[in-house]
């Protein structure tokens, strides 16, 4: 018979066998508990009608004894029958006189009869000598080959009302018959428990079944997973922590799957904008080779629009490698901390742009009533200022105004640029600091931007546990907000 090993390995079974664990301690415990009680109760309803017994015989025969009735034995053998009747069990009678040698017995054997118990009997010496000695059960050997056996003993003094304690009733039964009875009533229990507990395993099975289910169906996806199927996702059905597992799995998986598509979207567009100035560069070297003009003129236009191609790759490559870098861990740890005025790197920010500003008839307006000083990176922070202040002049048409304003908020230094801008559309904001992304692809080329530049403006600003906001209407305008903490913690992995 072949064991399914994977079976009992898995959480269904180990769920199951957990439930009959359980419930099996519980039954073992409480049939122990049942056994023990009832044992007690029936061997102490047995001691108290065989005290009761040997007391009513005790006073029944005191004076037949003590005047040495002729038909004593008789008495006794007939009120030993009554006892075998009502318990359904032979009890043996002794008469033990004052010195505890046996002077009757109800099974007519001699093998008691002038014997003194009190030899082998230390409660006999007790009740002869007027100690109240309460019945009592125990376990003998008998027999041949030798059985243990458990029998009950019960006494009571004889006493006459002027002679005192002139002998004593010694009683004697087997206990075959309650132990018969406890051994019936416990393979009983046994017989029930191993039902239930074969109820129980088939129980838990199915209920863990329906426990693991979600779980068997989480591991399925995420072996899909990590085969390159990325687009999984679980039902959610129920609640709890099953549910909650599945929602956290969804989430994962959505973005993982976004993730994937980021990077096979930046893979996609870092190799055509590569593409782009090679192609160039290829095109401008294959028509001056095949050129057959002596005019210097030409060749150092051509040897231009190459060199301007050959700054464009090398923007892009530079531009890809400090968002490498960035992307590292512990990236931030690399950066300067010192105190930056946000005032006066604004001021030489735009002090470095306005030739460009001019150029296009572009106001550039400065706009600030306090001191804004913050923990950073002074080089880092003035390029995302730079970065973010010559976007607007860019996308800002000609006579229109660009405007830094830098104030105090409770946690934050702000630097807050509006344009006059294109503006963006509401479906793209939330892509903006995508790589390589662009609002306006024609536009934004013919500025001689990359299309990185925004991300690395807000990957510095991440790094220094920041944050970037943009609002835009389109064509009016874009606003966004540099809100840098005061004591960054730049050191942490992001």
């Amino acid at each position: 018979m072949q064991i399914n090993k994977h079976f009992f390995s898995s959480l269904r079974w180990r769920i199951a066998f957990a439930y009959l664990l359980v419930i099996g301690i519980g039954f073992f415990i409480i049939n122990l508990s049942i056994m023990e009680i009832l044992e007690q109760h029936l061997i102490e309803d047995k001691k108290t009608s065989y005290q009761k017994y040997a007391i009513q015989l005790a006073q029944i025969i005191a004076n037949g004894y003590h005047g040495k009735d002729p038909n004593l034995y008789y008495q006794i053998r007939e009120f030993g029958n009554e006892i075998d009747q009502i318990e359904a069990e032979s009890t043996r009678i002794l008469i033990l006189n004052k010195n505890g040698i046996v002077e009757q017995d109800s099974y007519q054997s001699t093998s008691l009869l002038r014997r003194n118990l009190k030899e082998d009997y230390a409660e006999v010496a007790g009740v002869l000598e007027g100690s109240f000695v309460p019945a009592r059960d125990l376990y003998i050997t008998t027999g041949d080959p030798p059985v243990n056996r458990r029998v009950l003993y019960a006494y009571a003094p004889i006493t006459h009302y002027t002679e005192g304690i002139i002998g004593m009733v010694f009683m004697s039964t087997s206990l075959d018959g309650i132990e018969a009875v406890l051994k019936n009533i416990q393979k009983t229990i046994v017989f029930f428990s191993g039902i239930i507990s074969l109820s129980i395993i088939l129980i838990s099975l199915i209920l863990s079944g329906f426990i693991t289910h979600p779980i068997q169906e989480l591991t399925a996806s995420i072996t899909k997973m990590s085969k390159g199927h990325l687009n999984q996702r679980v039902n959610i059905r129920g609640g709890g922590e099953l549910r909650q597992l599945g929602e956290a799995f969804n989430i994962m998986s959505e973005k993982l799957e976004n993730l994937d598509n980021a990077r096979n979207e930046f893979v996609s567009n870092a190799s055509h904008e590569l593409k782009t100035p090679l192609s160039a560069i290829k095109i401008l070297a294959e028509s001056l080779l095949g050129m057959e003009v002596d005019d210097p003129a030409i060749y150092r236009e051509f040897l231009s629009d190459i060199n301007f191609e050959i700054d464009r790759l090398n923007a892009i490559i530079t531009d890809l490698l400090v968002l490498v870098q960035m992307d590292k861990r512990g990236a931030g740890s690399q950066f300067r901390l010192e105190p930056v005025d946000l005032n006066e790197l604004a001021l030489r920010t735009i002090k470095g742009l306005q030739l460009l500003a001019d150029q296009k008839k572009i106001r550039l307006e400065y706009i600030s009533e306090e001191e804004v000083v913050v923990q950073g990176d002074r080089l880092k922070l003035q390029q995302v200022i730079s970065n973010i202040i010559d976007n607007g002049i860019k996308y800002t048409p000609e006579g229109g105004r660009v405007t830094i304003e830098v104030y105090n908020t409770p946690e934050y230094g702000v630097v807050k640029v509006s344009d006059t801008g294109i503006g963006i559309a509401p479906e793209d904001i939330n892509r903006i600091f995508d790589r390589f992304f662009r609002v306006d692809k024609a536009r934004s080329r013919s500025t001689g931007g990359t299309g990185l530049g925004l991300s690395i403006a807000n990957r510095i600003v991440l790094l220094h546990n920041g944050f970037i906001r943009v609002s835009s209407e389109e064509n009016k305008g874009t606003t966004f907000y540099i809100e840098l903490p005061y004591n960054p913690l730049i050191d942490i992995e992001l």
